[in-house]
């Protein structure tokens, strides 16, 4: 790439304080067998030597831009990101900063990539125990008209939670002004929800090129957000949304995948990062229960018996009982964590 040609694609990637992890992932990004890139690298406010790391990669690399803010969280770091990258790109792509990227995910994503403004490629799991577990789907092309039949499957599958592990035509997000909201958890599914309202064609792969790594001490239960259940809702909305827009009729997928995010709002509250008193957790699950939407949408939910046993004691409304069961949930994930990854992700 020289100095006034835009890159055919640019990668943004927020990281905050990931000294341990980051100049791994950005090899990984560099070594791309398609090279014409640029690695947009948003320092959010690192209090390590995040930056140090990113100004030490720049000087071997100019693909490598290192932009430093102050801390405000992976949705405005990643707008910052978009804000930086050259006009003339074609595509974008984004990466946490503590995982990988196979060496041939670019080129994999846009040689397969067609007219389609929007790629989901296939992702692996690798747990701390090095177990790695894969999630994919055929490979398939999609126009408006013709995606809403395959819209619960996706969704299901887990393809339109994460912004990672996917390739977006720029165009549709410069021209639409999609960014992120300021959320710290879900902002990833309500801009790839932006991004397939707007697109005129959607690209399935089924190649895992993208790897995302729970470190030593991590697990699916341990992130407490005090808005999560907003996100939820508002997620939940949108679908309805996209369902309308797509003339398909809502199935026992979309609740299934509702309740399962309202399961997650719930076992969190018992994460050793989660600084609530009891008495604060009470208060935090009464208003999840009470909440009309989870209460209708709790009705019916596809699942198995596990899932239905917590919807019936989500819709007694009783806040002891619910205390108790996601206590029991979330101990039990972070006993048997590779379990709970599995219930958590099944399709």
């Amino acid at each position: 790439m020289t100095e006034n040609k835009a890159p055919r694609a640019a990668v943004v990637m927020p990281a905050y304080n990931a000294e341990k992890t980051i100049e791994r992932t950005v090899r990984s990004i560099l070594a791309q067998t398609m090279g014409d890139l640029l690695l947009i690298a948003v320092n959010d406010g690192s209090k390590d030597d995040t930056a140090a790391i990113l100004a030490r990669l720049r000087q071997e690399d100019a693909r490598v831009l290192p932009v430093t803010v102050e801390n405000g969280g992976p949705a405005r770091a990643r707008n910052i990101g978009l804000e930086k990258v050259p006009e003339g790109t074609e595509y974008l792509m984004f990466s946490d900063a503590d995982d990988l990227l196979a060496p041939d995910a670019l080129e994999y994503a846009i040689e397969n990539a067609g007219d389609a403004d929007l790629v989901l490629m296939g992702f692996s799991i690798r747990n701390p125990d090095g177990k790695v577990i894969e999630y994919f789907e055929p490979a398939a092309r999609y126009t408006p008209e013709t995606i809403g039949p395959s819209l619960g499957r996706l969704y299901k599958a887990n393809l339109l939670n994460q912004v990672w592990g996917k390739l977006f035509r720029a165009p549709l997000v410069r021209e639409n002004g999609l960014r992120f909201q300021d959320y710290r958890w879900g902002e990833d599914r309500l801009f790839i929800y932006d991004c397939l309202e707007r697109a005129s064609s959607v690209a399935v792969l089924p190649e895992c090129k993208y790897q995302y790594i729970m470190y030593p001490g991590e697990s699916l239960i341990t992130r407490y957000y005090d808005k999560k259940l907003d996100v939820c809702v508002q997620s939940d909305e949108r679908m309805e949304q996209l369902c309308r827009r797509f003339s398909v009729e809502e199935e026992g997928d979309f609740r299934y995948m509702f309740m399962k995010s309202v399961f997650s709002c719930m076992t969190t509250l018992f994460s050793p990062r989660c600084t609530l008193t009891p008495r604060e957790k009470r208060e935090e699950i009464r208003r999840t229960v009470t909440n009309e939407r989870v209460q209708e949408r709790s009705r019916d939910a596809f699942g198995g018996p596990a899932v239905q046993a917590l919807c019936r004691v989500i819709r007694t409304k009783s806040v002891p009982l619910n205390y108790a069961a996601f206590y029991t949930v979330s101990r039990a994930g972070e006993l048997a964590p590779d379990l709970f990854t599995k219930i958590k992700h099944r399709k």
